[in-house]
C-alpha cells in the first residue's frame, strides 16, 4: 500500500506543478508554446528489475525480465497500453532458505495512460498472468511443479513514468495479484512488489496535431 501511495503522490505532485507552469505560460506568454502534437501509436522495448514477494512466509529475491509495450494514444494526454512481459517471480521460504520457488509468467497488461506533460506519464490497469513454469529448488536439487495444479491469474498495476530523453524512459510500477481461493485443488500463487523498468521507444507513427 505504501508503494501505491508513493506513486500516486508522484503523479499528482507532477500534475499540479505542470498545470501551474502551463497557466503561467498562458498568462504571461513566455516560455515554449503549447501544442497538441503527438503520435497515435508507439512501441517500446524494456528491461525490468523487480522484487516480488508471495506472502509473509516468504522473502523476495531480486530478479530480471523484459517487455514489449504498445501504446495507442487517443489524445495528447490519454491513451491505452498493452504488450507482453516476461515476468519470473522468485522467492525463498523464511523457515528454510534453501527452499526457493521460481514462477515464470508471460504477463499481458491492459491499462490506461495519462500524460499531464510530455515527459511524465501515469498508468494503471490489469495484468493477465499466464504461468509458463513453476520451478522449485531445495539446495542443489531442482524440479518442477505440475502446471495442472495451478491456474492463470489476474493482477493489477499502477505506475509512474518519466521520459529522461526523447526515446528513453524509466518507469516505477507497483504490481500485485490475487490468489485463487475458490477451488481447493488449485495451489494458491500470488505476488506483490515493485518493478523498475528502463524502456526504449523503437517505433512511433506519424506525428499529428489535434
Amino acid at each position: 500500500m505504501k508503494y501505491f501511495l508513493i506513486i500516486l503522490f508522484l503523479f499528482f505532485s507532477n500534475f499540479i506543478l505542470s498545470q501551474s507552469g502551463e497557466l503561467l505560460i498562458q498568462q504571461y506568454n513566455k516560455g515554449p508554446s503549447l501544442d497538441n502534437y503527438y503520435s497515435k501509436l508507439e512501441i517500446y522495448i524494456g528491461g525490468d528489475i523487480f522484487r516480488m514477494n508471495k506472502n509473509e512466509k516468504t522473502k523476495p529475491v531480486i530478479n530480471f525480465g523484459g517487455n514489449v509495450e504498445v501504446v495507442y494514444n487517443i489524445s495528447k494526454t490519454f491513451g491505452i497500453k498493452t504488450g507482453v512481459y516476461y515476468f519470473p517471480v522468485k522467492y525463498y521460504y523464511k523457515k528454510n532458505e534453501a527452499y526457493k520457488d521460481l514462477i515464470k509468467y508471460l504477463s499481458i497488461p491492459i491499462g490506461l495512460k495519462l500524460s499531464p506533460t510530455k515527459k511524465s506519464k501515469f498508468s494503471m490497469g490489469i495484468n493477465y498472468n499466464n504461468m509458463k513454469k513453476a520451478i522449485f529448488y531445495n539446495g542443489n536439487i531442482k524440479g518442477e511443479y505440475s502446471l495442472n495444479d495451478y491456474e492463470n491469474t489476474f493482477g493489477f498495476f499502477i505506475g509512474y513514468e518519466y521520459m529522461i530523453w526523447k526515446v528513453i524512459g524509466i518507469n516505477i510500477k507497483y504490481k500485485f495479484s490475487k490468489e485463487n481461493n475458490v477451488n481447493e485443488l488449485i495451489k494458491p500463487e500470488k505476488y506483490k512488489g515493485i518493478m523498475l523498468t528502463i524502456k526504449l521507444k523503437t517505433f512511433s507513427s506519424k506525428i499529428i496535431n489535434k
